[in-house]
């Protein structure tokens, strides 16, 4: 009977009867999804894998779960946990958009605080079904006010000084911090409410076009800066606008909402949008915007790094661009320029694996690096776009 099947497999195999039902029900589901089944059975992907696709399109109706394992199978070989929890993230918003609004509204409308007391006179308190938004920006808000305040001298580690200002904002005792600046990855379609293409949220991952949207008009004092690709030459640009987006209007006016988007898609737009390039107002990728002092660059080879890669460029990396270290591709030390061309975002781990760990890399074509081990294993890394 299937009542006690578990029973059975936690006696043969020495398992608790809870942790048999576990693994029974994630056996039950994978069978529900045969490509995924296969994969697993012929080595293609492991267990982890195979969860991890097996739960992000349960939320899908049968026809479309199947058509997104399709897809993400293709690519799951070659992609870390983390990569492939957010690829399949962004292919499960964009084959049901409508549905990712509903069950994001009723996971919001749901949202509660747990109090969890535990044995040693301790308690654990969790925040469930809160919006990305205003939780990525409550943590950044936290972060920043404990960065700080270990900069000021503070003793107590990061962990310490984290849930010590978490439970002083708690409590009422506002301790000053702000959430600092948000990056957000969205295409100037989904912003003008002409596609529902799924937003990335740095340090949080795919959110549905509303929530960029959302995210995007929070923005109204901060600076906007873009990233337009050209799809026939794949030649990419980078700037700042000029005029901020006017969120509230694009129901009525959506052409007038991508053009104050800093988005040109007519003849006479692309005439300006060169000129921009001439006047140094737009950089293409790759060119030089200005060489650094020493081994600091300016600002706006910074801006444009981040618009350009997003990501740490260690292989499985996805550490967001802002809170990498910009490494000189050829030392500095040895004739590297501090500009575009010649500096990648990379994590203070994989920075460090560069340099005292025996990692190499070089530059592949546009947004693409190739890393060489020290056991002489080469990986590919290429940065994903926002379609």
């Amino acid at each position: 009977m299937r009542e006690f099947a578990p029973m059975e497999i936690a006696s043969a195999v020495t398992w608790s009867r809870q942790a048999a039902t576990a693994r029974l029900a994630s056996a039950q589901e994978l069978l529900g999804f045969p490509c995924v089944f296969s994969a697993l059975a012929l080595g293609d992907i492991d267990l982890t894998k195979a969860r991890i696709i097996a739960e992000g399109v349960s939320v899908l109706a049968s026809e479309p779960a199947l058509r997104v394992c399709a897809q993400i199978l293709r690519v799951a070989a070659g992609l870390t946990a983390p990569q492939l929890r957010a690829r399949l993230a962004r292919l499960v918003l964009s084959e049901d958009p409508a549905s990712a609004v509903k069950r994001h509204e009723q996971k919001v409308s749901e949202r509660r605080l747990v109090f969890e007391p535990d044995s040693d006179g301790c308690a654990n308190v969790f925040g469930l079904g809160l919006p990305a938004a205003k939780a990525r920006a409550a943590i950044k808000a936290v972060q920043q006010q404990a960065r700080l305040a270990k900069a000021a001298g503070d003793t107590r580690t990061m962990d310490q000084l984290r849930a010590d200002i978490f439970l002083e904002r708690l409590s009422g005792k506002d301790t000053g911090g702000r959430g600092g600046s948000v990056e957000l990855t969205v295409t100037v379609q989904a912003l003008a409410n002409l596609a529902e293409t799924p937003g990335d949220l740095a340090g949080y991952g795919p959110v549905i076009a509303d929530i960029a949207r959302q995210v995007a008009a929070l923005q109204a004092k901060a600076q906007w800066t873009f990233t337009a690709t050209d799809t026939s030459t794949g030649n990419t640009f980078h700037g700042v606008t000029r005029h901020r987006p006017q969120l509230a209007r694009v129901h009525t006016d959506a052409a007038a909402g991508a053009r104050a988007s800093g988005y040109r898609e007519t003849r006479g737009s692309h005439h300006e949008a060169r000129d921009d390039l001439s006047a140094g107002r737009l950089s293409p990728v790759g060119e030089a915007l200005g060489r650094g002092h020493g081994r600091r660059p300016t600002a706006e080879v910074v801006r444009h790094l981040r618009a350009r890669d997003r990501t740490c460029q260690a292989p499985g990396c996805r550490v967001p661009a802002r809170a990498c270290d910009l490494d000189h591709c050829q030392d500095w030390a040895k004739g590297g320029l501090t500009e575009a061309g010649n500096l990648v975002p990379l994590c203070r781990h994989h920075h460090r694996a560069k340099h005292h760990g025996g990692w190499r890399y070089w530059r592949a074509g546009r947004g693409a690096y190739t890393w060489r081990s020290p056991l002489g294993r080469i990986y590919r890394v290429a940065t994903p776009t926002v379609q």
